[in-house]
């Protein structure tokens, strides 16, 4: 879940110790705060068949301090990491550990993984590239501060964002930097970065201004810039605007949305909005067949139709449960809230179609789909894996 955090002064404190001070004096210097009782849930009988196959501890989670380490699947393996540096590589289908290493590093930003190497971000500002097949440490270079989003990378390229609006873009290989980009910050910021996209051409990403800019991976040289939140409003608390979710590409579109901004469909191309419907949420989204999957502040999730933005279903059940970004899962599509459940929900129709319960500490990072197979970082320390049964 993300805080409120101060640029660039405060960011890096308030990031390792996962508190809430900042928005709690920003909550009470505006006067008195209002609480918003989590729904209850509903008792149900699932309606699609989804058991547990297998749950296996991968270290120590991350120590309470609200990251998203969220592993990586690469070959039927999966790279989990936790946040005082334990790598550990299990068989996707088995759940067997296929090899752990000990990393000496306190772990701030997660996995990302290519052909031939696997990337993380430290607490200390260094961003790491280390041997996929062994977990030797190729290189490591120095940041401006930390990310805890997760890098990404096509192979040539590896681009990582920092909490301090800065987005740099290495050669894979040896590590040499090839450009940076400082964005211009806000005052105040939610608490988390964007992971970039990064194509073969290309490089995308949000900044916490609200803007989407498009980066040619060669030079750094901007093929276009798009607004996904206008800030308005008279506090710095009104004007707050933010897009800390990954962004999709599907097909000619990309689609992202903000904190009090909005849901929008760009043109990959050139950047030129599509369309656009008012939102509020602090994760990503997500595309179906014909839909894109967003969940709202408020813990609403809601279906909007991708090519005319027209709302097609909205699901109100789960209100201030404080959601994940929504993950698509064959004809469903998946949540997860603060008290560790998974809620999957027709695509058709938003209707709540299973219910689990991986953890009780809550869930880290993307839920992963391969197939008919569902993954789960526990923020206890544990990966869980499911299977559809359809």
């Amino acid at each position: 879940m993300n805080v409120l955090k101060t640029i660039p002064a405060l960011s890096s404190i308030i990031g390792k110790l996962g508190l809430f001070v900042t928005i709690l004096t920003l909550l009470l210097a505006c006067g008195s705060e209002v609480v918003n009782k989590p729904a209850e849930l509903e008792k149900m009988r699932d309606k699609v068949s989804i058991k547990r196959i297998w749950k296996v501890s991968v270290g120590s989670g991350d120590n309470d301090l609200r990251l998203q380490l969220s592993p990586v699947i690469k070959d039927d393996l999966i790279y989990a990491l936790d946040t005082e540096g334990l790598l550990t590589v299990l068989n996707r289908l088995s759940g067997e550990v296929e090899w752990e290493r000990e990393l000496e590093d306190s772990v701030s930003g997660g996995l990302e993984v290519d052909a031939q190497r696997l990337y993380y971000a430290t607490f200390q500002g260094e961003l790491v590239c280390l041997d996929r097949y062994s977990g030797n440490q190729i290189w490591r270079r120095e940041l401006t501060s930390e990310a805890i989003s997760s890098p990404s990378s096509n192979g040539r390229v590896v681009a990582v964002q920092t909490i301090d609006g800065k987005l740099f873009s290495f050669d894979t290989t040896e590590g040499i930097q090839r450009w940076r980009y400082d964005s211009v910050g806000p005052i105040l910021s939610l608490r988390g970065t964007s992971s970039p996209l990064v194509s073969k051409s290309f490089t995308i990403t949000t900044f916490a201004n609200g803007e989407m800019l498009a980066f040619d991976n060669k030079n750094g040289s901007t093929f276009w810039n798009a607004s996904i939140g206008l800030p308005q409003g008279r506090t710095e608390l009104e004007r707050l605007v933010d897009a800390d979710g990954k962004a999709v590409i599907d097909a000619e579109r990309i689609y992202a949305a903000s904190y009090q901004g909005r849901v929008v469909a760009l043109n990959a191309t050139t950047g030129s909005e599509v369309w656009s419907k008012p939102i509020s949420t602090y994760s990503g989204v997500a595309v179906g067949f014909t839909q894109v999957f967003v969940a709202n502040e408020d813990g609403d999730v809601v279906a909007f139709n991708k090519l005319n933005s027209n709302e097609v279903w909205r699901n109100e059940k789960l209100k201030y449960r404080r959601l994940s970004a929504p993950t698509v899962v064959q004809d469903m599509v998946v949540v997860s809230d603060f008290e560790g459940y998974l809620h999957f929900m027709s695509q058709v129709d938003g209707e709540i179609v299973a219910r689990k319960h991986p953890d009780s500490d809550g869930v880290m990072g993307d839920v992963l789909v391969v197939d008919d197979m569902v993954y789960v970082y526990a923020r206890s320390g544990d990966i869980v894996a499911y299977r559809i049964f359809n």
